[in-house]
């Protein structure tokens, strides 16, 4: 009897080892133009950092695509573990990595464009489309200028807002100066048709976190790959990588 209990006692300890074996599955927020894609051969760079992070931290990845504007609100409701993308003021209850991603937005116009722009209420008196989130992103003197611009959108797909620019559905357009680029090149666009204005500081991204520990165990990996090199290397894979695919 008691080589019985002994044998149930060894076997559920083996399957307990085994179970703690098995990487956490963690859901993890990407703004939609970043999250993996099940058609098309396009690799994003956050998706594929936080990827690798995980993995080397034991965890596995579900990425959960949403727009930027609700990542925020999503990690305060626990709908999910971590999320991209997190900029501005500190949340009480959330938990933040290191900067890992930077922006530099510019206004870009078509070449034709007769103004000059020096400032940022100069462009209050054109049509302008953005990123989705810019008015939370870029300030509250971007916000009063947008206030009183005959026409302003916010765009959640990047394809779309670059598209409004070529189309003349807007006259300015505020985008990451790298996205820009990409995606006008994509279309098979000259660069020489389009000028652009910057008016804005750059914007620095961090991943914000549910749980203090994992903040922790992220951050700390994350730190040590920025100091080898292999994040900015990872960037620079995954743009290459799509240039050629496109």
């Amino acid at each position: 009897m008691m080589k019985s209990w002994s044998s149930w006692l060894l076997l559920l300890c083996a399957l307990s080892a085994q179970a703690n074996e098995l990487p956490a599955e963690l859901r993890v927020g990407l703004s939609q133009n970043a999250a993996p894609q099940k058609q098309g051969n396009t690799i994003h760079f956050e998706a594929e950092l936080f990827r690798q992070l995980l993995s080397e931290l034991g965890y596995k990845a579900e990425f959960v695509a949403a727009p930027h504007a609700r990542l925020t609100r999503m990690l305060q409701n626990k709908e999910l573990d971590m999320a991209a993308r997190q900029g501005g003021e500190p949340i009480a209850g959330l938990f933040y990595s290191q900067p890992y991603l930077e922006f530099h937005n510019l206004v870009f116009a078509l070449s034709d464009f007769p103004d000059q722009l020096h400032s940022v209420q100069d462009m209050s008196r054109y049509s302008v489309a953005s990123f989705q989130n810019a008015t939370k992103i870029l300030g509250a003197e971007f916000t009063q200028a947008m206030k009183k611009s005959p026409s302003f959108r916010e765009v959640v797909d990047h394809n779309q807002a670059v598209e409004m620019l070529q189309q003349q559905r807007t006259v300015l357009l505020v985008l990451d100066k790298v996205t820009f680029y990409r995606r006008w090149s994509e279309k098979r666009l000259p660069a020489h048709k389009v000028r652009s204005f910057d008016l804005f500081p750059k914007a620095q991204h961090r991943i914000g976190f549910t749980d203090l520990k994992l903040q922790q165990q992220v951050s700390q990996l994350l730190q040590k790959w920025q100091d080898s090199g292999r994040v900015a290397q990872l960037q620079k894979q995954t743009r290459q990588l799509n240039q050629s695919l496109n």
